[in-house]
Formats: C-alpha cells, sequence, structure tokens
C-alpha cells in the first residue's frame, strides 16, 4: 500500500473526529449524556469502518455492504439516547446528532471533503444557531418546571394546560407518571413563562383544580 495513501486515510479518522466534536461540543454545552467524546467517536467510527470497506473492495468485496451496516447499527446507539419521560420524549436531537456523525465520518472516510464540512456546517447552523433563534421567539420567558401531583391520574392534563395558556405559558415538555395501584399521579410541565407573570396566583388556581393535591414551582 502507498504510503501517501495510508498518510490520506490518518488525515480522513482525523478529519472525521474532528468534524464530529464539532457537533459534540454543542450537544456537551447543553449537558446532554451523549456529547463531544461520543460524536468524535462516532465520526471516526464510521470513518474507519468506511475505509476498511474501501480498501476491501479490491479483493471481490462490495464497500456498499459495509456502509449500509454502519447506518442500520448506529440507529441502535442513537436509540440510547432517547428517554421517555410520560407522554413526552426527550433526546431526539442528540440522536439524530448521533446519526448524522455517523454520516460525517462515511463521507470523510469516503474521501468526499467537501460534503463532510458542509454537512458538518449546516447540521451546527441547526441545532445552535436555530436554538438561538428559537429562545429568540419565546423571549422575554423563562423556563420554570410545574409538577403537579393529582389523585386522578392524567385526568387533569386539560385544565392545566388550559391554565398554562391562558397566563401566556408556552409548554414545551409534559411528562405524566402514574401509579397504577392508586391512580395518583404525577405531571410535570416544562414550560416557558413570561417574566412578568404572577407565579403565586399561577400555583394557587393550579391548586383550585379538583382533586389536586400539591403543586410545586421550580
Amino acid at each position: 500500500m502507498d504510503a501517501g495513501l495510508e498518510l490520506e486515510y490518518v488525515g480522513r479518522i482525523a478529519g472525521a473526529a474532528i468534524l464530529g466534536g464539532v457537533i459534540g461540543l454543542e450537544r456537551e454545552v447543553h449537558g446532554q449524556a451523549a456529547g463531544l467524546r461520543t460524536h468524535m467517536v462516532v465520526a471516526l467510527g464510521a470513518a474507519v469502518m468506511t475505509i476498511v470497506g474501501i480498501r476491501m473492495a479490491g479483493s471481490q468485496h462490495d464497500p456498499g455492504r459495509i456502509a449500509a451496516q454502519i447506518v442500520t447499527g448506529i440507529g441502535f446507539l442513537g436509540a440510547g439516547a432517547i428517554m421517555k419521560m410520560g407522554t413526552s420524549v426527550r433526546g431526539l436531537t442528540t440522536a439524530a446528532c448521533i446519526w448524522t456523525a455517523a454520516g460525517i465520518g462515511m463521507a470523510m472516510g469516503s474521501g468526499w471533503y467537501i460534503g463532510a464540512v458542509a454537512a458538518t456546517i449546516v447540521a451546527f447552523i441547526t441545532i445552535y444557531v436555530f436554538n438561538i433563534v428559537e429562545r429568540s421567539v419565546i423571549g422575554g420567558k423563562h423556563l420554570r418546571t410545574f409538577t403537579v401531583k393529582t389523585k386522578n391520574g392524567g385526568g387533569q392534563v386539560g385544565r392545566i394546560e388550559a391554565i398554562l395558556s391562558a397566563r401566556d405559558v408556552f409548554i414545551k415538555e409534559l411528562g405524566i407518571q402514574k401509579d397504577v395501584g392508586t391512580g395518583h399521579a404525577t405531571i410535570t410541565v416544562l414550560a416557558a413563562c413570561p417574566d412578568k407573570a404572577d407565579v403565586e396566583a399561577l400555583m394557587a388556581e393550579l391548586s383550585a383544580i379538583p382533586e389536586v393535591d400539591n403543586v410545586e414551582i421550580g
């Protein structure tokens, strides 16, 4: 094997790790379990397997088979980043980032440098810049967590949503933990509240809902 080509392969692997790290850094900043190192390793691993497929192609092997297995296998890793909390699901963006990092690694491993760099830039803009845009859209608000304990399972969700919406509170996530034996439930709501919101009045209104035992706002 030509020494120059070997060095090029090493460069592809290093480049994949760097590009994967760009995406992973944003996830790290936001405190996700799959952060900088995970994305770097996923990208470089995909690059290595792609290169192996290319090298094997000279021995009557189809490099596309390894690429297909990477796409399939990375789905299982991404699934590990997804968590279901009651009726809400978290980690979808992180799972998508892991999948994208693998794609970037494959692009680097195959020698499509422009595509890998372009994908990294677009992905970073999507998950970082547009996150800022999203926050600006709900500007003047800050995130609060409402925890409502009720005797009526999830039957009070509609009333809770109506009360929050009436006070211009934007619900981002809602989860329910239900006790099958007693029928009681703990409803957790992550919402963006206006700075001028009267928290005490909001708590009183939620507490006045029939069968609600306790309301906490964090």
